[in-house]
């Protein structure tokens, strides 16, 4: 009697658990976004710099224009100097049901003091016979860095923004522009390429690509973790050989192949560069 009881108790908790973690994931976590804040200092700046960036929104796939209208209210909530895009803003390549006009429209309304600047993303690359991309972020007010760099000289600042290292052709060699006696910010969709580059002229990276690994379980995430992103997961990274490197890698919005988050609460990212 005393053993049926503890079986069905046992049985009970179980389904409890499997049901709530099924509805957590499913329909709660993806539906959630935050502004994961970090503050940095560097020499290099004359003043502060406020910079915020987001990436892998996946718009229609399993998220819409309703989380792109909170994302760039919680951008333009932060008062940003810079706004940095990270890649993959269109997600499945199947059912292609999104509006590239209204998420031009919906990115357009972004305030940013001193630019809007964002890379390329497997996906972008995935959906270019979709639609043209570089044509949607410039008509939002992005500039779009393949392999090119754009200087911000009231921030003494300068952006590099490498071509996606899955589907395009990335310069390994684009940290040669780095300029000594400014901070040099590296954009790439895919954070591991940093292992193959010359990094210590860059005083900051950010990528995107892994969705923080999207479900967090043991021994599962590291099998479903994307080439490119299996080693900088999410979060900051202290990289190169001298160690002055940041790299931050957000884990994003949107969600890719399963329409699950456990662990990995959408977000953008807002960091504060303090002289």
């Amino acid at each position: 009697m005393k053993l049926g009881k503890l079986l069905l108790i046992t049985t009970i908790t179980l389904t409890t658990i499997i049901v709530g973690g099924y509805i957590y994931s499913r329909y709660v976590e993806p539906s959630l976004l935050i502004v994961n804040r970090e503050k940095l200092e560097n020499s290099k700046l004359e003043a502060p710099l406020k910079l915020v960036f987001f990436g892998d929104t996946h718009l229609g796939e399993f998220n819409d224009n309703d989380q792109l209208d909170r994302i760039v209210a919680k951008i333009n909530a932060e008062n940003p100097d810079l706004v940095i895009f990270t890649g993959d803003l269109i997600g499945s390549t199947k059912n292609f049901s999104v509006n590239p006009e209204e998420i031009s429209l919906g990115l357009s309304k972004i305030n940013a003091t001193y630019g809007k600047v964002a890379v390329m993303g497997n996906h972008e690359y995935a959906l270019i016979d979709n639609y043209n991309y570089e044509d949607l972020m410039n008509a939002a007010g992005f500039e779009v860095l393949v392999n090119d760099w754009l200087d911000i000289p009231e921030l003494n600042v300068r952006l590099l923004g490498l071509d996606d290292v899955y589907r395009g052709n990335p310069d390994i060699d684009l940290t040669d522009e780095a300029l000594e006696n400014s901070y040099n910010i590296l954009l790439t969709h895919e954070p591991d390429i940093v292992d193959e580059m010359t990094i210590d002229a860059v005083q900051l990276v950010l990528a995107g690509h892994t969705h923080g690994g999207q479900i967090t379980l043991p021994y599962l995430t590291e099998m479903i973790l994307p080439a490119n992103g299996k080693k900088y997961v999410k979060g900051l990274f202290v990289i190169g050989n001298q160690g002055q490197t940041s790299l931050f890698v957000t884990k994003g919005t949107g969600m890719t192949k399963l329409p699950f988050r456990f662990m990995n609460v959408p977000e953008i990212v807002a960091i504060e560069v303090s002289p």
